[in-house]
C-alpha cells in the first residue's frame, strides 16, 4: 500500500482511510476475519511498535463491507498532550490468534506490515 507522510495540528482529529491488499494479488481488498485485526501505531523514531505511543485496533465490524474500507480516526486526545515534531506511524495486519497487540502467549498466524513506518508530523 502507498504511503503518505500525513501533518496535522496538535489537538485535531483526523481519518485515513485503509484498504488491505489481498496477498494472493495485491488488487483486491482482504476481507477481516473474526480473528484478524489492524493496527495503527504512532512511534517516536526508532521505537517499537510494541512500545508505541499510541496503538488503534480495528476489526471486521469497523470494515466496510463493499470495498474492504477501514477509517482509522485520530481523534483530538491522541495528539493533544505531545510535543510538536516528526513521529512515525505503521499499520500492520495480524490474521489468527488473539486480538492482543502482537501478543506473545497466542502466536498470531501470521503479522503483515501493511502500511511502512512513515513520517506524522505534528505542527503546534
Amino acid at each position: 500500500m502507498s504511503t503518505r507522510i500525513i501533518k496535522i495540528n496538535r489537538g485535531d482529529s483526523f481519518e485515513l482511510p485503509v484498504i488491505i491488499p489481498d496477498k494472493a494479488d495485491y488488487t483486491n481488498p482482504y476481507f477481516l476475519t473474526s480473528k484478524d485485526a489492524l493496527y495503527f501505531a504512532l512511534m517516536y523514531p526508532n521505537q517499537r511498535f510494541e512500545d508505541a505511543i499510541f496503538v488503534k485496533g480495528y476489526t471486521l465490524e469497523e470494515q466496510d463491507v463493499k470495498t474492504g474500507e477501514i477509517i482509522i480516526k485520530i481523534v483530538p486526545n491522541d495528539t493533544r498532550a505531545l510535543t510538536p515534531g516528526v513521529y512515525y506511524y505503521t499499520a500492520k495486519l495480524q490474521r489468527g490468534g488473539t486480538l492482543e497487540v502482537l501478543d506473545d502467549f497466542d502466536e498470531p498466524d501470521e503479522v503483515r506490515t501493511i502500511i511502512e513506518r512513515t513520517k506524522f508530523i505534528i505542527n503546534e
